[in-house]
């Protein structure tokens, strides 16, 4: 009975030593499922939260690639506004989420690299809870919100755009941005293709 009693006291001190150890063997590489999607281009318009017809897009999914009308939905990881400063001039923003008073989860970053030479996205760095000013050309990866990849692990899906165009006219109040979305949950890669990291 000792032994049997030794047997368990030591699976007991061992066992979560032993579950750690594989845990941290293991690297996102092997947890997450081979891609298996291209990545996705799409060019899209989205209008002012304020100042423009409720009927029109101001958010964007990175799930499901696709405009969000706002006032339908809060399925969506950002949305973008204009605001008019004292002085009169007109600033385009991107909203994440945690800026719009849900909770903060994705976000947005601007990055000084050529779009088409912005191969992975960034893993840390994001804006969550603040607005990220752009103007015409400005680049800026997306995280979307975390999504259960494999396992449990959550990861956010990632993208990158680039400003195209901006219609500050009161009738548009919009904004035209070239997307390019990684359709597989984790993966960082924004190049053409299926991503391998």
């Amino acid at each position: 009975m000792s032994n049997a009693r030794s047997a368990l006291r030591l699976a007991r001190l061992l066992g979560p030593l032993l579950a750690a150890a594989a845990l941290s063997a293991c690297g996102e590489s092997i947890t997450l499922p081979p891609a298996s999607l291209e990545t996705e281009e799409d060019t899209i318009t989205l209008y002012a939260l304020t100042g423009t017809p409720v009927s029109t897009p101001s958010g964007y999914s990175i799930l499901s690639r696709a405009v969000v009308r706002t006032d339908r939905s809060n399925d969506f990881d950002f949305a973008v506004d204009m605001r008019t400063g004292t002085g009169g001039d007109t600033t385009v923003v991107l909203l994440p989420r945690g800026a719009l008073g849900f909770a903060a989860d994705g976000g947005l970053q601007s990055v000084a690299v050529p779009f088409d030479s912005l191969l992975l996205a960034p893993e840390t760095g994001y804006v969550e809870s603040d607005s990220l000013a752009v103007g015409s050309g400005s680049v800026v990866v997306a995280a979307s919100r975390r999504q259960a990849c494999n396992f449990g692990i959550l990861r956010p899906f990632y993208a990158k755009m680039r400003v195209e165009a901006i219609d500050l006219s009161p009738l548009q109040r919009s904004v035209t941005l070239r997307i390019v979305v990684d359709p597989n949950c984790g993966y960082r890669g924004l190049a053409p293709g299926i991503p391998n990291a």
